[in-house]
């Protein structure tokens, strides 16, 4: 049974050598940013050793959070239950880090690691939990038993190396949504280590954020839509 994906947070991180900022350097990037049209941040506020830029985001469930922080070893973009599309995140994270190339003393982004978090909604059990232990694991109730009580949260853990369609480490969360006792949570961190500069930055930063999106919507969507469809 196929089902839809809801995406839930983008992360992206892209981490350089060690630099000290300037004051006067964050305040011309945070308004080369205010100024442009995919990745604008309205408010500013000096964090130790660096600053956090964020939109006021309302009118959606949850605790959305759409924030951009500067620190002294990397930048980091987090759009989370925002509704910002797959696309619109790509365009803002190229955005923010080709100006913070710019107005910033660093030169590259030595590695890049990148979290896409979803929920989807697997038919073959009422509660994810059970899910997640009968029809994924293939545990029954006879060997949760000693336990005593059941798990408030059941989940599994895989790490996946580079491969010939891409060249990132993804480490994946399959488990129960604390929030939606119906739903399966889907994380896929993936962390990639050729370093990024200015003068090539579009395509592999979307190329490894694309790789990272499309691991879990692909490969893990059909992982848990197989699970779904088999019976325990």
């Amino acid at each position: 049974m196929t089902f839809g994906l809801r995406s839930l947070a983008f992360v992206a991180e892209l981490i350089h050598p060690p630099v000290v900022h300037q004051s006067a350097s964050l305040q011309r990037l945070h308004g080369q940013l205010f100024e442009s049209e995919a990745s604008a941040y309205r408010d500013f506020r000096v964090v130790q050793g660096g600053c956090q830029m964020s939109n006021a985001v309302g009118g959606l469930p949850g605790s959305p959070v759409s924030v951009a922080n500067v620190l002294p070893d990397r930048v980091q973009v987090r759009e989370e239950q925002t509704g910002v599309s797959r696309e619109d995140f790509e365009a803002r994270l190229v955005g923010f880090a080709r100006a913070a190339l710019e107005q910033l003393p660093m030169t590259l982004f030595m590695v890049q690691q990148f979290a896409v978090r979803a929920v989807v909604n697997p038919q073959a059990a009422d509660d994810a939990r059970a899910f997640m232990l009968h029809n994924m694991m293939g545990l029954d109730d006879d060997q949760l038993s000693g336990f005593g009580t059941s798990p408030n949260l059941a989940g599994l853990r895989l790490s996946f190396p580079p491969s010939g369609e891409h060249q990132g480490v993804f480490n994946v969360r399959l488990e129960s949504f604390s929030q939606d006792n119906r739903s399966v949570f889907l994380e896929n961190v993936g962390t990639f280590g050729r370093p990024i500069m200015l003068d090539d930055l579009d395509d592999p930063l979307t190329g490894r954020f694309g790789a990272t999106y499309d691991f879990l919507q692909n490969q893990l969507v059909a992982f848990v839509d197989r699970v779904d469809g088999e019976e325990f």
